[in-house]
């Protein structure tokens, strides 16, 4: 049985997982298209993201699309990224 970190929905393994990225310089980032988003409406490979960073998936409308080459991004779409900085990623999808 897996307990939960209350409130946050995390188990254990997820805090490891975390911890393991921190410990070498990483986040796991998640950005939220807003109606005024610089990448509303970009193909995800065109957003100008640091090298060093890779996006994991795409949430919309509650189901994860993982396979990212064709993917033009919409208004509400959650984009889960792993990279060393995030001020820059954050930049990248900053409204405009």
């Amino acid at each position: 049985m897996t307990t939960t970190t209350k409130n946050a929905g995390l188990t254990p393994r997820d805090l490891n997982n975390v911890a393991i990225l921190k410990h070498h310089g990483l986040s796991l980032v998640e950005v939220k298209i807003s109606q005024v988003s610089f990448a509303k409406g970009m193909l995800l490979n065109n957003v100008p993201l640091p090298e060093s960073t890779r996006v994991v998936c795409v949430i919309r409308a509650g189901r994860p699309i993982v396979e990212l080459d064709a993917v033009f991004l919409e208004e509400r779409d959650l984009v889960y990224l792993i990279t060393d900085n995030e001020r820059l990623v954050r930049t990248a999808f900053t409204v405009l």
